[in-house]
């Protein structure tokens, strides 16, 4: 049996389409179709999965809807799958999962599994990035707009950088400290946010190993720049990048730090957190795994 995990509200689809999605699996063999009805739900769906011994759980949503269906799989033997219907799609373009939904829900059934790593920040699971600063702050404002999609977060991303100021972190690993003024600091488990925009491209989410990327103070006129290498995969090779790379971190500011995990923003209210990785703790099914 496999269950697949909907999210009425997630996601850029219209409700048309949306229907034709929910039609699409109704139609298949031993498979059953969930819709969620609160935050958290689909949490406690994966959760149930597990204990009836249920092999996948399909999640059809955005990576809002991926995170909470993975989060109740972790440490189990059912395996994650993904409808990808959101804004970014970050964990279902690094696992190689077809974007279209047909492919997708085919692929869901069909594809063998691979074990990849779970990260967390202050005991908060994500599978692709997490951090601080501008695109927290990002984040933070797309989540209240009406609409979704990749043309409404670059325009909130545009706003946004008018207004930003870097700040300042303490960033501890392998027993040093690092004093670092930043505009954004990334915990990278995948390659990407999502849309192909790769902010740590030599990531492995299969290493047990969290790439940390450093986007320091830049001037106005390397934006243009910036932004086309974080498209073309060749943002490491920018002087205003740090990367290191480590099992956990802690970081540090001088205020409650907002933070984003897999691209959903959620103040704090420490100034301090601790990122780690629990490797290959979570079952997916996935192309080549990279």
């Amino acid at each position: 049996m496999i269950w697949f995990v909907l999210n009425p509200k997630s996601g850029t689809t219209s409700p048309a389409k949306r229907n034709k999605i929910i039609q699409a699996i109704n139609k298949q063999a031993n498979c059953k179709l969930i819709l969620t009805e609160y935050a958290g739900h689909a949490t406690e769906i994966a959760h149930q999965a597990v204990q009836q011994g249920i092999s996948r759980v399909v999640a059809v949503g955005g990576d809002g809807t991926v995170n909470e269906v993975a989060r109740g799989l972790v440490g189990s033997n059912t395996a994650l799958g993904i409808i990808p219907i959101g804004s970014g799609n970050g964990l279902a373009r690094h696992l190689n999962i077809p974007l279209k939904i047909d492919k997708a829900i085919q692929f869901a059934i069909q594809q063998p599994t691979a074990q990849i790593d779970a990260c967390y920040l202050n005991e908060i699971p994500f599978f692709c990035t997490a951090g601080v600063g501008f695109d927290a702050f990002v984040a933070n404002e797309f989540a209240q707009q009406d609409s979704r999609g990749l043309k409404t977060y670059a325009k909130m991303s545009l706003k946004s950088f008018r207004t930003y100021k870097p700040e300042a972190y303490v960033i501890s690993h392998q027993g040093k400290d690092y004093a670092k003024m930043a505009f954004s600091i990334t915990f990278a488990n995948a390659t990407q946010y999502g849309n192909n925009a790769l902010i740590s491209p030599k990531s492995k989410i299969d290493d047990g190993l969290i790439d940390l990327v450093v986007l320091k103070p830049f001037p106005f006129g390397a934006a243009p720049i910036i932004g086309v290498r974080l498209f073309r995969g060749t943002l490491p090779n920018s002087r205003y990048i740090d990367m290191e790379v480590s099992e956990d971190y802690v970081l540090k500011s001088e205020k409650p730090l907002l933070i984003h995990f897999d691209g959903e923003p959620l103040q704090l209210d420490t100034n301090e957190i601790r990122v780690y990785i629990k490797p290959k703790s979570l079952k997916v099914v996935a192309g080549v795994v990279e």
